[in-house]
């Protein structure tokens, strides 16, 4: 092998901040150690890998054969030295996890909280964005797991499920059809409404289920951020549909009111979402199991099979 797993870091590094000079910063190295890297790197291999426009670096057509293997290669190195690094005697390693909106902001914080508690040893890097963002981190090897609304659709993307939601259309509570027992398909298309954004699963969800002869709705404001929805629909008079976890509070503290719409479907399900390359160690595994079993009273101890 003429090359080094540094060196395909180096590589990396340059492919995400397109210049020399940031990929050190990002590394916490010099601009000359990066240099001479990528250099070693593309003379191991017999070939240039980016174009060199100015300051910016470019990927080219051999640097974009490169990039899939560099990815799995530089993981499959990161989960060897913490496997080998941490002891036997107590779970650790990191978790790199991506959760849609809704669950990053109603659902996974309480099971991160009671997984980190019992695990200390583990450290959990999260981030949240909607569910295209996340399979596109899930593509890249940027993210080990992902949790959303709905499959990856992906070839590249592998999808379990997890657990199910349901949606739902809600208003202020001063709002005229807040008293009503149940709505009609003529009152959400006379309503103005505020919903998320493309690439949402729950955008997508809530228009797969809407009836045809009402689409489109009146849309008033299109936003990204499910507590802007909430703040917004409380004091426009507007509707809109996101989870039943994410109004909960709300509703039970009498400032927003869920309608009855027995027309729409809106029940969904959650799922883990994997690379189809990348395989699952035990401290994935077990976080999955934890995320399974949390709140219903068994063991974490209980058995769980590995993804085949």
């Amino acid at each position: 092998m003429n090359f080094t797993l540094k060196q395909l870091q180096v590589f990396l590094a340059i492919v995400q901040h397109r210049s020399t000079l940031a990929a050190s910063a990002a590394l916490g190295i010099s601009q000359p150690a990066v240099s001479s890297s990528l250099s070693g790197l593309e003379s191991n291999l017999g070939t240039t890998l980016f174009h060199r426009w100015k300051k910016r670096m470019i990927i080219n057509e051999q640097g974009r054969s490169l990039l899939p293997m560099a990815r799995r290669l530089v993981e499959n190195g990161r989960e060897l030295d913490e496997m080998f690094r941490s002891g036997r005697d107590q779970m650790s390693g990191t978790i790199r996890l991506g959760a849609s909106r809704t669950l990053a902001s109603y659902v996974m914080p309480e099971l991160l909280a009671e997984f980190a508690g019992r695990h200390p040893g583990v450290k959990l890097e999260v981030v949240s964005r909607n569910k295209t963002g996340i399979v596109e981190l899930i593509e890249d090897f940027s993210l080990d797991i992902g949790v959303v609304a709905g499959k990856g659709n992906r070839p590249e993307v592998r999808s379990e499920p997890w657990l199910t939601d349901e949606l739902c259309v809600f208003c202020a509570a001063t709002h005229p059809l807040a008293v009503q027992k149940r709505v009609t398909e003529d009152d959400l298309a006379h309503a103005r409404w505020v919903l998320r954004e493309e690439g949402s699963g729950t955008l997508e969800v809530f228009y797969n289920t809407l009836p045809e002869q009402i689409k489109p709705l009146q849309v008033t404001m299109v936003l990204d951020n499910i507590e802007s929805i909430k703040r917004t629909v409380e004091n426009l008079g507007v509707l809109s549909c996101v989870s039943r976890f994410a109004i909960r509070r709300e509703v039970e503290s009498g400032i927003l009111a869920i309608l009855e719409t027995p027309f729409l479907h809106l029940k969904r399900e959650y799922y883990f979402l994997f690379h189809q390359e990348k395989e699952s160690g035990v401290l994935l595994n077990y976080f999955m199991k934890h995320c399974f079993y949390a709140g219903t009273g068994e063991s974490e101890s209980a058995e769980y099979g590995t993804r085949q």
